[in-house]
Parts: structure tokens; sequence; C-alpha cells
């Protein structure tokens, strides 16, 4: 009994030993020989530079091979994982021996690089697939119709990668795949496929659809679409449909939880169909032209997790009902320029416990920020990561309630009116990575807090108002992972020991403004990752060392501009794209700089080297400066011609030699530079006549400034063509002849929009705004510069030549001009009778000409006028009453002997007038009452005299 027990023991447990080996594999069958050689002829046509596949060897079991999985029972090959890291890919091509693999169910390509071959036909003879993913493998061309054939099917992940084209004609083949669950068609090409929606909508288990960036041009307008009533997740993403309505057959999938309907062309109100999918969980308007109130109803959609809005046109005010949405993790309402909340955030959002990431930047909050902070505390203290509210319009101060928030890592304030310090309490926020705070007013010193942000990769807390000294080995002492810090704008003490090493990761370091000097700072030696740097205006005067300049490769940014270095240029890096040292006493000549290896090409974008000591010619070696759009060259003391080559940048955008001492013409090999926006030679010594070139070729010039200068000649009819110039300075030369009568078609200046940037120029370097257009002008009787709102700017001055005749009167068309200055000339005639429509005219200087006639009484109507200079002219008659006339000193109108009427102290009288001044009718009656009145007092004259020698011969005595 006892023997016979003990067998059955013995059995059972071997059985359970048995039936363990096969369910781990380890007393399996092992994959088979020919899928192993299968495997292996596959790998041999992969390149695999990362030997991911390293483990794909010998006569071993494939089953032990890394990402291959295969069935427990019986050693087929059932999945393989050949989905890969960025950066770690395979790539080749893919062998037909796949086909050996036939109980292959899983197989993930996803992420590598075929380099746009195409995705192979033979992949539809995998009949026993279930799940396919080729997603940003790097296929491209046309989608093989053989995958229809993969009537398993049910998950199918094709996203194209970015760098090649993959597209369908047709999606016909999809109807041979009933039982897909998952499709991603996401960047694939389906602009040809019209088709699309009829093919999808025979997918009866379809869950989930992913048609992101597919070109689609519209959407089928079809009555009646029986959508798989499963789908669960519909992407629309980035099609720019060439509609403003959403389909009405999205309303009716009851059962979505992620509608993505983001990036398209979508108008009006927000859909009211929208809130009958009462199970979303995930709703993406974001980047459409959605306009009005966001609607009430909205706020009935308990289930939604993520709402994001961002950029519409959505205004109104947003109601307290937000606060219903309390299972929101996300929510961004953005870039909706109109959206505003009364009274600030509403004490609603404290129902906000889930809250992970809330962006309202440009959203009128008009809000306390302590007060905000304390209603997000409420709730959302320990799970807000990322909160973005710049140009929100707060004020007041931080307090330690932001201290509270412990897990938030994105913290974005920018342009608000935050002020005071600092709370110590910053320091408290130990999972933050991103900062923000520039543009407000906080001042007061670095917190030392600071330095316990360990994770701290991004800080920028530029243009503030805070002081005080920084000792870097307390305040940035834990910051190994810093990699940006801009700090610009600031008036603080930079006090580093010599031996303090800053985090090895920088990238980008602004101090601008900041007190580095008077030594330069060593501590930049080694930091192998800095490519962007800026100390100007830092106190700088020992000049930057050897060293330095030999680690230039690294940058593409540099500015020292505006601090005390000197001595001459040397020769910097070919790979520097923005190069600025002006504003500080470098000498000597630019050919070791500039001429440096000619057959270099250069990759410099920005070169700004004026306000130095320069001196000597201007090189003629600029053809391998190719890149330049900004080249800077003022107020050195450069001599002889404008050289001939700086024909050659053809990419240049923006032009200034002004105030040096060059010689010559205007070179023609300029007309080159077609893209120029800008051009500045002023004060120098050029001559010679203005090229009729210019207004031809450099025809997209919106500034154009010849001051200062001795050309001579006309002023050509050609400028006329400069249908985009706001700013016309050709003042100070000795011009002569009549103005042409085409000024008006300066169309620039024929508007009074300004909603166009046409003179500001912008150069974007490694994603950041770095140059915008300056220009120093004369208006309103001073020196003015102007940068930030150099758009808005028009601007004509001819003043201080000899030009002669008539002010054409089409001159008045440019009812957008904000300055003219016409003086000291020759001009003569009357005044432009229709200056009223010149309508945003701020300063009027036509002093010192040969003007006659009256003041135009609609001169009183330019509202805007603000300076006015029309002394030493020959006007007369009655200066015409207004407040706005009548508000000028009386400086205005001195030199005209026949003008009267206030501001100038003289009245007016008939004795007061000039024979044939004025116009009109009242000029026509003025003067025939002169003429008679003139008439009478001679014919008086002549019978007294004669009356008096006729008494005298005739002894008659006409007085007793």
């Amino acid at each position: 009994m006892i023997s016979l027990l003990t067998t059955v023991l013995i059995v059972l447990l071997v059985s359970a030993i048995w039936m363990g080996g096969l369910w781990d594999g380890t007393l399996g069958a092992g994959c088979s020989a020919d899928e192993r050689e299968a495997l292996l002829k596959f790998k041999a046509d992969l390149e695999d530079p990362r030997n991911w596949l390293s483990s794909w060897v010998g006569q071993g079991d494939c089953c032990t091979w890394s990402r291959v999985v295969c069935d427990n029972h019986t050693g087929h090959v059932t999945q393989l994982h050949l989905g890969l890291p960025h950066n770690s890919v395979l790539s080749g091509k893919l062998n037909p021996s796949l086909l050996e693999l036939k109980y292959l169910g899983y197989l993930d390509l996803s992420y590598n690089d075929f380099h746009g071959i195409p995705i192979p036909s033979f992949l539809g003879l995998m009949t026993s697939l279930n799940t396919l993913y080729l997603d940003g493998a790097g296929f491209g061309g046309l989608i093989p119709h053989q995958l229809g054939n993969l009537s398993k099917l049910q998950q199918l992940g094709i996203e194209a990668a970015a760098d090649y084209v993959l597209y369908a004609d047709s999606l016909s083949w999809l109807s041979g795949l009933s039982s897909l669950e998952f499709l991603d068609f996401s960047k694939v090409d389906l602009s040809n496929a019209s088709d699309w929606l009829d093919m999808i909508i025979t997918l009866p288990s379809l869950s989930e659809l992913y048609l992101s960036h597919c070109q689609i041009p519209h959407i089928p307008p079809l009555a009646n679409v029986n959508m798989s009533s499963s789908l669960s997740a519909l992407s629309l993403y980035h099609n720019q449909f060439g509609q403003t309505f959403v389909p009405s057959w999205v309303f009716h999938l009851k059962n979505l939880t992620y509608l993505n309907l983001a990036y398209n062309t979508f108008a009006g109100p927000i859909p009211a169909q929208l809130q009958n999918l009462t199970s979303l969980r995930t709703l993406d308007l974001s980047f459409n032209y959605f306009n009005h109130s966001v609607p009430n109803w909205l706020y009935g959609l308990h289930h939604l997790e993520k709402l994001d809005l961002y950029s519409n046109k959505l205004d109104g005010r947003v109601s307290t009902e937000i606060g219903n949405l309390s299972s929101l993790i996300y929510l961004d309402m953005s870039v909706n320029y109109g959206l505003e909340f009364e009274r600030g955030i509403p004490d609603s959002f404290k129902s906000f416990c889930q809250l992970r990431s809330l962006s309202l930047r440009y959203v009128k909050l008009n809000q306390n920020v302590s007060e905000l902070l304390e209603i997000l505390g409420v709730c959302a203290s320990g799970t807000l990561q990322e909160l973005s509210l710049s140009s929100c319009q707060l004020h007041g101060q931080l307090t330690d309630r932001i201290g509270m928030f412990k897990n938030l890592n994105l913290l974005k304030l920018q342009n608000n009116s935050i002020s005071g310090p600092l709370p110590i309490s910053f320091g408290e926020m130990k999972s933050l990575y991103h900062v923000d705070l520039s543009r407000n007013k906080i001042n007061g010193r670095f917190p030392t807090s600071f330095g316990a942000l360990a994770g701290l990769s991004y800080v920028d807390i530029s243009q503030n108002a805070m002081h005080g000294v920084v000792l870097p080995e307390i305040h940035f002492a834990n910051l190994t992972k810093l990699a940006y810090f801009f700090a610009s704008g600031n008036h603080m003490v930079f006090k580093a020991k010599p031996d303090w090493v800053p985090s090895r990761l920088i990238q980008m370091l602004n101090l601008e403004s900041w007190y580095v000097g008077p030594g330069f700072p060593h501590w930049l030696n080694g930091l192998q990752y800095l490519s962007s740097l800026d100390l100007s205006n830092t106190g700088i005067s020992e000049p930057i060392p050897d060293w330095f300049w030999s680690m230039s490769s690294r940058f593409y940014y540099l500015n020292f501009s505006s601090n005390c270095l000197e001595g001459p240029l040397p020769t910097v890096s070919s790979n520097l794209t923005f190069l600025d040292l002006s504003n500080n006493l470098l000498s000597g000549n630019l050919v070791k700089f500039l001429c440096f290896n000619p057959a270099e090409t250069r990759t410099t974008q920005y070169l700004n080297l004026q306000g130095n000591l320069f001196s000597g010619e201007i090189p003629d070696c600029w053809k391998n400066w190719q890149s330049l759009e900004a080249l800077k060259l003022s107020s050195n003391k450069f001599t002889g011609r404008i050289p001939n080559s700086i024909g050659t940048l053809t990419s240049l955008l923006s032009l200034h030699i002004q105030n040096n001492s060059l010689t010559g013409d205007i070179p023609l090999s300029l007309g080159n530079c077609s893209k120029l926006l800008a051009v500045d030679l002023g004060y120098n010594e050029l001559v010679g006549e203005i090229p009729r070139w210019v207004g031809k070729w450099l025809s997209k010039l919106s500034i154009l400034n010849l001051r200062a200068n001795k050309f001579h000649g006309s002023m050509p009819v050609e400028l006329c063509h400069l249908q985009f110039v706001q700013i016309l300075d050709l003042s100070h030369n000795s011009l002569s002849g009549s103005l042409p009568a085409c000024l008006g078609n300066f169309s620039a200046m024929a508007t009074s929009d300004n909603s166009d940037d046409i003179a500001v120029i912008y150069i974007f370097i490694g994603g950041g705004e770095v140059y915008r257009e300056n220009q120093i002008l004369s208006t309103k009787g001073r020196f003015v510069d102007y940068s930030t709102i150099l758009n808005y700017v028009r601007s004509v001055d001819l003043s201080c030549n000899n030009f002669s005749g008539v002010i054409p009167g089409e001159i008045t068309d440019l009812k957008g001009l904000h300055y003219l200055n016409l003086s000291h000339n020759l001009f003569s005639g009357r005044m432009p009778e229709a200056l009223h429509k010149m309508e945003s005219l701020e300063s009027l200087d036509l002093s010192v000409n040969q003007l006659s006639g009256v003041v135009p009484p609609g001169l009183a109507s330019l509202t805007f006028l603000c300076y006015l200079n029309l002394s030493y002219n020959n006007l007369s008659g009655k200066i015409p009453s207004s407040t706005q006339l009548q508000s000028f000193d009386s400086w205005s109108f001195i030199g005209n002997r026949y003008l009267c009427g206030p501001p100038l102290n003289n009245g007016c009288s008939v004795r007061k007038a000039v024979p044939g001044s004025g116009n009109g009718d009242e000029d026509d009656e003025f003067l025939w009452f002169s003429v008679i009145t003139s008439l009478g007092f001679v014919a008086g004259f002549a019978v007294t005299v004669w009356s008096f020698f006729f008494g005298l011969s005739n002894n008659v005595l006409w007085i007793s």
C-alpha cells in the first residue's frame, strides 16, 4: 500500500515537473532549425551598428535570443520585438526569410531607419500576423495593397517617419481587415486616397483611429456614416481641412473617450453637439479658429481629464462653472487673446484635486499672484507639475505659498507685473527643472535657496530689477544639471572664486548688465557644452584670452558688446552664427579677421562691430561670408570705398556702415543684394548721384538712410518703386531739382494700418530672436533711437538739400506718415492744400524755405500733430484757429513777416497782409481791396500835390 502510494506520488511529481517545464520553456522543444535559419538570414541583411542582435548567432536555441519570443509549448517563434530606441536603429533591407516564421503573430519594426525603401509586399503573405507595427521605421513610397490579406490583423501602425514620404493611393485593401481594432496612419499622405472614409467605416471592430498629418484635403460630406460603435479614440490632428465645420458624424460616436481635432481650420462657435459625447476624457481643439465664448455645456463633460483649447479666437469671460470639471488633469486655454477670468482664477478651482498641468498664457486674469497660488494650493499643491501663466496680468508678490507645490517641475510666470523679492521657499520645490520669471518687476537679492534646486535645468530671470551680490559657490551650489541660465537686465554683481567650477552641462549663459569684470571670467574655461554666451555690458576690460578664442568653435552665439575690450580682432571660428563685439575699444584693421582662410565658408548670420576704433579700408573679401543677414560696421574710422565684394552677400537683410569716412560712390554690385530690407550709409563722404537702380533692384527696402553725405543731382524717380519703404532719409546732401510727384506711391506710408512689421528685421538663431532692426531718426526736433516700435514708424526726411519748386500735392496721399521734414531747402509756392489727409502726422517741419500763401485750414484737423515748424518762410495771413495750432510755441511760425494771429503776438489787420498772398475767394477780395485802397491813396496824394502847386501859382490861400 505504501509502495503503491509512493509510486503514485512519484508519478504525480514527475508529471508536475514535466508540465512546469513546458510552462516555462525549459523543457520545450526550442525553436526549429528552419526558424533559426530564417532569423539568421533576416539578420544578415540588416545593418546593426549598436549590436542589438548580437545574441543571434550559432546553432543555439533562437528562443533565447534577445527580442525573440517563442511559444513555450511548441517552440515556434511568435513575436519579434525589433522596435528600437532612437539613435539605436536598424537599417538595411527586410529579407523574405520571415515567411518561414509560420506562427509569427507579432512583428514590431518601429522607429528604425530603412532609408525610404518601400514596405515589402511579402509582409502581406504573413497571414498569421495579428499585430504589425511599422511606425517611424523609415519606409517610403506606396503602402502595398497586399497588407489587405492579413485577415487576422488587429493592430496596424504605419506612422511615417519625418524624412520620408509614405503614401496611399487607395484604402480599398482595408476592407479585408475585418478584425482590425487599432489603425495608425499618422503622417501618411492620404491626399489622393479619396476613399479613406468609405473604407474605414467598413471596419466593424475598429476602436482606435489615428489620422494625424495625413494631408487629407477635406472630409467627405457623407449623410449617414455608420462608424464602428466601438470607436473610442479618434485623431484628425493637423490635416488643415478645407472646411470650417466639424463633420456631423463625429457627434454620433457616443463611445469616444479621446477626440483630437487640433491644427485644422475649424471655425465658429465650439459645436454644441459635442456635449453628446459624454464619455470624453480627452478633448483637443487647439490651433483652430473657434470663436465666441467657451460654452457652459462644456463644463458638463464630467469625465474630462484633458481639455486643450490652445490658440483659438475664443473671447469673453470664463464661467466659474469650470470648477465642475473636477476630474481635470490637464487644462490649456492659452493664446486666446480675448479670453478672461473676470476676477481671476475662481474659488471653484479648489476642486481640481488631480490637476497636473495648467496653462493660461495670454488669458486675462488680472489677479494677485499670491491669491492665485492660495486657490490652487487647496487641492492641487501635491499634484500640480506644470504651471504656465505668462502674460496674464498678474501682480502682487510671490509669497512662501509657492513652496507648497512640492511636485512642480515647470513654472512659467514671465511677462507679468509680479513684484517684490523671491521668497526663500523657492528652494523647497525640489522637483523644479524649468523656471521662467522674466519680464516682471521682481526686485531684491537672488535667494541662496536657489542653490538647493538640484534638478534645475532652465532658469530665466531676465528683465527684472534684482540686485546684490551673487556668490556662485552658494547660489549655484547644487545646480549640477543647469544647462540654460538667462538673467540679463538685472544689476547684480557676480563674484566667483578663482577655483569655482560651474555646471559642466551649461549650454546657454546670459549675464548681460551684470558686473562680472574687470577681469575676464576664467571659469568659462572647460565648459565643453557652452554654445551661447552673452556677457555684454558686464564691465570687462581685460583682453579676451587666447584660450577662449581657441574654444570659439563650440559657439554659435557670442556677445561681448558694451565692454572695454581693447586691441586687434583675432580670427574666430567659422561656426559662429552670431558675433557682437560692438561698443568696445577694439582697433586695427579687419584684414586678418575677415580674410583669414578665404576658402573656408562661414556660417555667420549676424556680425556687429560698430562703435569701435577700427580703421583702414573695409577689406574686399566678403565672398566667404555668404550667410550674413545683418552687417553692422558703423561708427568706426573706416576710410576708402565700399568694397565691391559686399555685393556677393545675397542673403543680406540689413547693412549699416554709417558714421565712418567712406568715399566714392555706392558700388553697382550692391544691387545684387536684392533681399535687403535696411540700408544705412549715412554720415560718410559718399559722392555722386543716388543710383537709379536702388529703386529697381533693392525693391524690398523698408529703410533707406543716406543722410549727411555729398550726393548731388535730383532725387531719382525710380525711388518711387520702393513700395515697402517706411523710413527714407536723404537729408544733409546737395540734392537739387523738384521732388517727383510719384512720392505718393510709397504704399507702406499710404496706409495708417500698422499691423505689418515691415521694417522690423528678426534673425532667429537657435530657436530664439536675436536681432531687431533699429534706426536713429531726427524727429520732432531731436534724435530718437527707434527699435522696439520701429514697425510703427513712417518717416521722410529730405531736409538740408537744395530741392526747389513746389511741394507736390501727391505727398499728402501718405496718410500713414508720422514724420515729414522738408526744411532748409528752396521750396516755393503754397503749402499742399490737402495736408489734412495726412491723418497720422505727428511732426511736420517745412521751415527755412520760400513757401508763400496762407497756412491751410486743414492743418488744424491733424489731431496727432505734436511738432510743427513753419518758421522762416513767406507765409501770410491769419494762422487758422484751433486748439491744436494755438498750442504750439510762437517759434513754430516766426520769420514769416506777414503771418499773424496766435500764438504769434502780432494781431491781424488789413495792413498786415501782403498783396497776392493767400488763395481762393478771400485772397481775391483781399487783393482787390488792397488794390483799390492803394489806388485811392495814390489818387488822393496826387490831387493834394497838384492843388498845392496850383494854389501857389494862383496865390490862392486854401487855409484861413
